[in-house]
């Protein structure tokens, strides 16, 4: 569902991060010859999408709202859809390589093209900022990001530097506001294969004696196991460890 506010689509519970996050986004919006979106990698819908997307392509808003991103991908030319995927899934493993990459100011950036409402390819320079990361296979990104008209960009030459200005604002609020959440990212990055299989096992409700066998490896090692897990993901006990695990 698409929500006017970034500050909502993000759920920022504080007063003071949610006035920072509305000032970024007001900052944005009142750039030229751009436009911002937020939305999860391999879901359909935007959380937010600015309205001066209909502006500067022409198509209704409302497709944007309804269709979410499986409309933008109907109007990237094809001669550009593969590079564009391609080249952003190199640049997020490249990322990915940093241990503390969710918590860093990285930019994806490439330069491509978009269909307007005539079908003209207007060229367009996308850079998105990982705010988020969700366990799945693959591993699906919160992604804010923006789309510039490249010939703007000889225009107004600021405006990409306040772009990314406004996104490490937002990025920062976002962590402040969900700083127990982004230690449990960090602990996950620290978790082994064997502590998933035991956790994994455990959420399926099997008994540390169950876990060992079915793992082949000792009692001691299945109870050394699930301690490890606890103080990774700051859990009290096996039912609070599950459900963390599975928020990440």
């Amino acid at each position: 569902m698409v929500v006017p506010y970034l500050h909502d689509a993000l759920n920022i519970r504080n007063d003071t991060l949610r006035a920072e996050v509305l000032d970024a986004q007001l900052k944005l919006e009142e750039l030229q010859d751009c436009y911002f979106g937020l939305f999860w990698l391999y879901t359909h819908d935007y959380l937010y999408i600015s309205s001066s997307v209909e502006k500067i392509l022409g198509h209704p808003y409302r497709l944007f709202q309804e269709k979410g991103v499986a409309f933008l991908q109907t109007i990237i030319p094809e001669n550009h859809f593969e590079n564009i995927y391609s080249s952003l899934d190199n640049q997020a493993k490249k990322i990915e390589e940093d241990p503390e990459y969710l918590t860093s100011h990285v930019v994806l950036q490439v330069d491509a093209a978009i269909l307007n409402q005539d079908q003209i390819q207007v060229p367009v320079r996308y850079q998105g900022i990982l705010l988020d990361a969700r366990q799945s296979h693959p591993v699906s990104y919160l992604v804010l990001g923006s789309w510039i008209k490249l010939e703007s960009m000889k225009s107004f030459p600021f405006d990409e530097k306040t772009i990314l200005q406004q996104f490490k604002r937002i990025k920062t609020a976002y962590i402040q506001d969900n700083q127990k959440r982004f230690r449990s990212l960090a602990a996950n990055r620290k978790i082994s294969q064997r502590e998933c299989e035991v956790i994994e096992l455990l959420a399926q409700g099997y008994s540390t004696k169950r876990i060992s066998e079915k793992l082949h490896i000792s009692f001691n090692t299945v109870e050394s196991h699930r301690k490890n897990l606890l103080c990774k993901l700051e859990a009290k006990n096996t039912a609070e460890l599950v459900y963390k695990f599975n928020q990440i």
